[in-house]
């Protein structure tokens, strides 16, 4: 009866193993366009599967789409037929689709290197139009960090403060919450420097905020949520001296 078990419990792993690998398989032509940088085919094969009824549910086309239209808003060979702005906001379109068919963000952690270039490249974005006061059009960006990362607190923060800035007073209520959650939940210890930074502007900003509405206890506890990932940090010290 043992030996029958173990026989069960075998052919149960090679079946897991072999339907993994089956769906990996799926998508391989989509790899290997990515691979060799034929981003324009990559496109349309992806839109392919987008499209079939088999596979328009799975997360891994539209990753792809976006991973294209970045790598083409980076490259001057295809700036005339995809401007760099537009390809740029096209991979931020995608990789909320994306994360829409994979809202547990099981396939995340395997391209997190992909996802903080594509931060990375929102938040220069956004700062450049932060300087500027441009407030509704930095919004777009910290709204597409949240929309394929929902756990990042820092984009959260700062897509408030722009919404503040535009006097839409309750999104920014109801955005805040969100970022209370985020708060609350990530593993601020995990954080990369891409995602401390973002924290440490939400966070100051959003405390000053919090000061000017006479709130400056509720300030002290944003900040103490934040600690884990900013303890340290020269920028994060000095605000805390000054509030406290």
């Amino acid at each position: 009866m043992k030996f029958k078990i173990q026989i069960v419990i075998a052919a149960a792993f090679i079946f897991v193993a072999g339907f993994a690998k089956a769906q990996e398989d799926e998508f391989a032509d989509l790899r290997i366009l990515y691979m060799d940088q034929k981003y324009e085919k990559l496109i349309s094969k992806a839109e392919g599967y987008v499209d079939k009824d088999k596979t328009r549910k799975s997360p891994e086309p539209y990753l792809y789409l976006s991973k294209a239209y970045f790598e083409m808003s980076q490259l001057d060979e295809y700036a005339e037929k995809y401007p760099p702005d537009k390809a740029f906001r096209d991979a931020l379109k995608w990789a909320s689709k994306y994360r829409r068919k994979d809202k547990e963000g099981n396939i995340y952690d395997e391209n997190d290197f992909y996802f903080n270039e594509l931060k990375k490249s929102a938040i220069e974005e956004a700062g450049g139009l932060m300087s500027d006061e441009k407030y509704s059009r930095a919004k777009r960006y910290y709204d597409g960090i949240t929309d394929f990362d929902p756990n990042d607190a820092g984009a959260w923060l700062m897509l408030g403060y722009c919404q503040m800035q535009m006097r839409s007073m309750q999104e920014a209520k109801l955005t805040y919450q969100e970022a209370g959650k985020a708060l609350h939940t990530a593993d601020m210890e995990k954080l990369n420097s891409t995602e401390r930074k973002l924290l440490l502007d939400g966070v100051i900003n959003y405390s000053d905020y919090l000061i000017q509405e006479g709130m400056k206890d509720s300030a002290r506890t944003t900040l103490d949520l934040a600690r884990p990932a900013l303890e340290g940090d020269s920028e994060f010290e000095m605000y805390l001296k000054k509030v406290n």
